[in-house]
């Protein structure tokens, strides 16, 4: 890509990644959802008897954000690059492989854009830090922040 493109395509992301933790952590204190680290640790059996409280449980990772579980940065985030990503290329189809800091050694790969966002949304259940929510309820609102932007820059 020229310049100006690479200019373009990085103001887009940039421009939806600000709007969408404004987005988030609106949301975040208006469903004020708690986590499963709340959750498992204050759990209560006069609520539901098949409970029962763990106050030393720690999600798989060790610790977990403070602020509320719902929407979710990663998803919302994820899906909000995704969005301007496939907007912008005009494509899904991509392979790439990604490592992370948390898993080193470890290296996923992927055949689209959105199979990325997608597994991004998921790694917060597998590391226990959010509730098993429906991905696409999470992701809804990184895409609408994205058209938004893509539409209105």
């Amino acid at each position: 890509m020229s310049t100006a493109q690479n200019a373009r395509l990085f103001a887009l992301l940039n421009l939806s990644f600000a709007d969408d933790v404004i987005a988030f952590y609106d949301a975040k204190y208006t469903y004020n959802f708690w986590r499963p680290v709340t959750a498992i640790r204050a759990a209560d059996p006069a609520i539901n008897p098949e409970t029962i409280a763990d106050p030393t449980w720690l999600p798989e990772v060790g610790k977990t954000a403070p602020d509320p579980s719902y929407p979710g940065a990663h998803a919302v985030i994820s899906a909000s690059a995704a969005e301007v990503l496939i907007s912008f290329l005009e494509r899904d189809h991509a392979d790439f492989n990604v490592t992370s800091e948390v898993l080193p050694g470890v290296e996923r790969s992927f055949t689209s854009i959105s199979a990325a966002a997608e597994e991004a949304t998921l790694s917060r259940n597998l590391r226990r830090t959010t509730f098993p929510l429906r991905p696409d309820s999470r992701q809804r609102l990184g895409r609408e922040v994205a058209d938004f932007v893509v539409d209105n820059f």
